[in-house]
């Protein structure tokens, strides 16, 4: 009989579970002495990510900000360009369009960004396990990284208790700074959507193109929608162990 487990899991934790078992399995293929450089260049990855990430979020603001000129019946001149804005044909519907391929844009990376994080925790775990070495440390030495988020959590290192214990009211300080932060960020990012659908809805003509280019931005915007719910949302996932031990056999016999 086939002994099976359902979990219920997001993309970041399935990436992660993924992501350690390949470990195991390079491990019984003596393969694990390349796991310090995948760590090294997942992280360099991350880095580059994160550049363009802030590289997609100022085409953001810039974009959403001529948008609102136009609505507004403004004309001023295109940084970077000798043109104003009354030269360029459509260029509300073309700031509107270049808007909502940002939004999409922001989202893909921040969701790239998490399963990176995902796997570089999985792999730094396997790497600095021997030393018992904190592996967010390893990928903050070689990246800027957030780590008020990390210290801000009850326990700052995963799978260790921690030796200094915080207070009820210190629990509750930091969650409100991680919370409204988290809240902050969220609510930026709605405010760029509802602004672009709310200057698309009343300032594109009433005719095939305006409603061509509103129809374009509500579905690269619900795009964003799934992509970012895909970090969150889990999904049921049957693990079948006859499949697993199936495999780790296969791999025995690889060794051998």
């Amino acid at each position: 009989m086939t002994e099976r487990n359902l979990l219920n899991l997001s993309l970041y934790v399935r990436a992660s579970m993924f992501t350690a078992d390949e470990l195991r399995r390079q491990k019984r293929l003596g393969l694990s002495q390349f796991n310090q450089e995948v760590l090294e260049g997942l992280v360099s990855q991350r880095a580059k990510l994160e550049v363009q990430q802030n590289t997609v979020i100022r085409s953001l603001m810039i974009s959403l900000f001529l948008a609102f000129i136009a609505w507004n019946g403004g004309n001023i001149q295109i940084p970077g360009t000798g043109a104003s804005m009354a030269e360029v044909p459509a260029f509300l519907e073309l700031s509107l369009v270049a808007a909502s391929f940002s939004v999409l844009m922001v989202t893909y990376t921040f969701l790239s960004i998490q399963i990176y994080n995902a796997v570089i925790e999985a792999v730094a775990d396997d790497v600095l396990a021997k030393n018992k070495l904190d592996p967010d440390l390893f990928a903050a030495a070689h990246t800027p990284a957030w780590l008020f988020l990390k210290y801000a959590r009850e326990t700052p290192v995963n799978g260790r208790s921690p030796g200094f214990r915080i207070s009820t009211h210190g629990r509750f300080f930091y969650n409100i700074l991680v919370g409204s932060m988290t809240l902050v960020l969220l609510a930026l990012w709605l405010l760029a959507i509802a602004s672009i659908l709310y200057i698309a809805h009343s300032g594109l003509s009433n005719d095939i193109p305006g409603w061509a280019i509103y129809s374009a931005c509500i579905a690269i915007i619900f795009v964003s929608f799934i992509s970012m719910a895909a970090n969150v949302v889990g999904f049921s996932h049957e693990m079948d162990f006859a499949v697993l031990e199936e495999m780790e056999a296969d791999n025995g016999d690889t060794v051998n």
